[in-house]
């Protein structure tokens, strides 16, 4: 049994994640936690507003024990309260905090939304980067591998007398220095990997290629949930704003309170029909701050500048996002355009290299020209993988910055 463990636990080990997988597993990360947990803070408070400006009904109990015995006061008393409390009119205020604590719902799900499409962007642009990566490590490896046999082939030349020490000599050090290169090349790979982890918080060893991003054309511009939640900010300032400005308006409230006493008289020739055992009293009342040396109007005044600056904050956020994305519409145009030319060049410079390699191996060149045909062959093999892959983050940017969900064009 103990030979087959391994067997068995390795591909659990090697498991390759594609796109949607690694965005599935970091959207239930702590950041994404915290973000759904303040919304559900916000909502609680919302409730517990609401619950406060219902009628409110309290009771109380009390003992009375009277050293000087009259007509009304007995010696001992048992005494239950009931109360009822509920304000009618309080200047607005109730209605403009609702409105504020229902905005700052509003904003912290927009929050939310925000926080969860940053995260796609980030986990696409680290999986296509590390697809890129990829492609340059293979390219850079079949470079080493005909280096390598050329270098091979050279020394059994050498050892002939057919070719002279320093034309080995430069194959070995563009070997050795491609080598270098291939290991840059893998601390790319493992910075993507580690940075990956921070956002999925397990460790990913591997990832599966041939995700993409379906992005129509067509699709319309919204509103960016970060933008909205700016937006829905600003309303609840001004919200707040008002609710502080109600102190200035009458508060009208209801008061009911029942009473009922049960009377213990040592002397009963001190009972009377002075004292009752039930008593109901109800008013309306009425509150009116009209003088408080300005302390409301300033405390208005200042909610309304804080309102000023968020909206200020808004339009430039307005305004950035419609420069960002048309200027990643530009960019996903031109990385269009990079793939056609790059695709031309990879074309060319595989065919030269075809030449030039058939060249050099029969003495009619030297090795420069072939080094440098390898060097570019190779080269653009990996510009051309780079520009693809590029082009599927400028997808998720366009979507990103057109206020689309990401997550939802994921194929």
């Amino acid at each position: 049994m103990k030979a087959f463990l391994p067997l068995v636990c390795l591909p659990l080990f090697l498991y390759a994640y594609d796109l949607k997988e690694l965005v599935d597993i970091s959207l239930k990360n702590r950041v994404v936690k915290a973000a759904t947990l303040n919304v559900h803070a916000k909502e609680k408070a919302y409730d517990s507003t609401k619950s406060g400006y219902l009628p409110d009904v309290s009771v109380k109990g009390a003992y009375l024990n009277t050293y000087n015995e009259t007509p009304a006061a007995a010696r001992n008393t048992l005494r239950g309260t009931a109360s009822l409390n509920y304000t009618l009119y309080d200047g607005g205020k109730k209605d403009s905090l609702y409105d504020q604590l229902l905005y700052n719902v509003d904003a912290s799900k927009e929050n939310l939304e925000a926080v969860r499409n940053t995260i796609t962007l980030d986990v696409t642009r680290l999986y296509y980067e590390y697809l890129s990566y990829m492609a340059y490590k293979n390219a850079t490896s079949e470079e080493i591998k005909q280096l390598e046999a050329e270098l091979q082939r050279l020394e059994v030349y050498y050892e002939t007398g057919s070719v002279t020490r320093d034309e080995v000599d430069k194959i070995d050090s563009s070997v050795k220095i491609k080598k270098v290169v291939l290991n840059e090349i893998d601390l790319g790979i493992q910075r993507v990997l580690y940075t990956l982890e921070y956002y999925t918080t397990q460790e990913i060893t591997s990832i599966e290629s041939g995700s993409s991003i379906k992005l129509d054309e067509d699709e319309k511009v919204v509103m960016r949930p970060d933008i909205k939640a700016l937006d829905y900010q600003a309303k609840a300032l001004m919200s707040n704003a008002q609710s502080i400005q109600s102190a200035n308006y009458p508060r009208l409230y209801f008061d009911n309170t029942y009473t009922y006493s049960d009377y213990n008289f040592e002397d009963k020739s001190k009972e009377s029909d002075f004292l009752v055992n039930e008593q109901n009293i109800a008013t309306i009342n009425v509150e009116w701050n009209l003088f408080d040396f300005g302390s409301t109007t300033e405390a208005y005044e200042s909610k309304q500048f804080e309102y000023l600056s968020q909206k200020a904050l808004l339009e430039h956020q307005i305004n950035k996002a419609d420069v960002d994305y048309r200027l990643a519409k530009k960019e996903l145009e031109i990385i269009k355009l990079k793939i056609a030319a790059t695709k031309a060049t990879l074309d060319a410079a595989s065919s030269t290299f075809e030449l030039i390699k058939l060249k050099y191996q029969n003495g009619a060149i030297d090795n420069v020209a072939y080094l440098q045909s390898l060097s570019e062959k190779y080269g653009a093999q990996h510009v051309y993988e780079q520009a693809k892959n590029d082009l599927e983050i400028k997808k998720a940017e366009v979507l990103y910055y057109s206020g689309h969900t990401i997550e939802e064009y994921l194929k």
